[in-house]
Formats: structure tokens, sequence, C-alpha cells
């Protein structure tokens, strides 16, 4: 019976210390330490995200019916939907914001050698978004950086 009550009280303390820990918590929400994590049952929901995005206004010479963006290009490159073209396209937004004349030659280089259509005409535009109000009425801001054409290979 005495085991049992130093048992009883053994989970009882490390169950209020558990409690205790996770309410400290609170005070840096951001800030997890093991094992003792955040009460919060959600992620916080960023305000405003940017992405970049690649939008072809031509392909092997001829205009486009309407503007299309790389991801939804299908029948247009090869492989629309590739996590690296992705990053690329993220990476060559930022050097172009940046106005790094050299990176975004590299990068340039390498999304049209590798995943554009020959001769290629296409911007480099921001989008700005609020995920909620995105999710909710599809609202987003678009703003075009730069435009720039593929060479003939």
């Amino acid at each position: 019976m005495r085991e049992y009550r130093i048992l009883r009280s053994g989970v009882t303390l490390f169950l209020a210390g558990y409690f205790v820990g996770g309410l400290l918590t609170l005070l840096h929400p951001r800030e997890e330490v093991f094992p003792v994590y955040s009460w919060f049952l959600f992620a916080l929901v960023p305000q405003r995200q940017t992405l970049y995005a690649v939008v072809l206004h031509e392909a092997e010479g001829r205009p486009l019916p309407q503007p299309i963006a790389y991801q939804e290009a299908i029948n247009i490159v090869r492989d629309p939907h590739n996590v690296v073209v992705h990053q690329l396209i993220q990476q060559l937004g930022a050097a172009v914001e940046k106005q790094d004349v050299a990176q975004v030659t590299e990068l340039r280089r390498l999304l049209e050698t590798n995943y554009l259509p020959a001769r290629s005409r296409y911007e480099v535009a921001k989008i700005s978004y609020e995920p909620l109000r995105r999710w909710r009425t599809g609202e987003q801001r678009t703003e075009r950086l730069a435009m720039f054409s593929t060479e003939a290979r």
C-alpha cells in the first residue's frame, strides 16, 4: 500500500510539473523545450506571404493566347510541378528584387537552359497575399518585377 501512495504522489507531481512547464511555454510560444511542448494547439497563421512566379507569355517563338504561370503550363513545359524549379524561381525573384545582376544572370541561365522552352518570353512576378483572405476570397496582389526573353538554342 505504501508503494501505491508513493507511485500516486510521483505521478501527481510529474503531471503537475508537466502542466506548469506547459504553462511556462506560453511566455515564449515560438520556442519548445523537449519534452515540454507549447500548449498552443495550432500553429500561428502568418500575416503576409510572398512568393515569386514565372509567367510565360511566349513559348517556341509563338505568343500564348493568355499568359500562364509556369506551374500551370502543363502542355508547354516538361515538368511544371518540379520542386527544384519552384526553388529556383523563388531565388530568381528574390535576386531580381534585390537587383543582384550577377545572381540574376546565373539563375536565368539555369532556368532557361534546363526548364523553359526555347525562344520564350516570360516575366518574373511577385505574389503577395494574406493566407486566410486568399483562402476565403482568392485575393492576392501580383506585381511584375522583370520581363525576360530566352536565347534561341
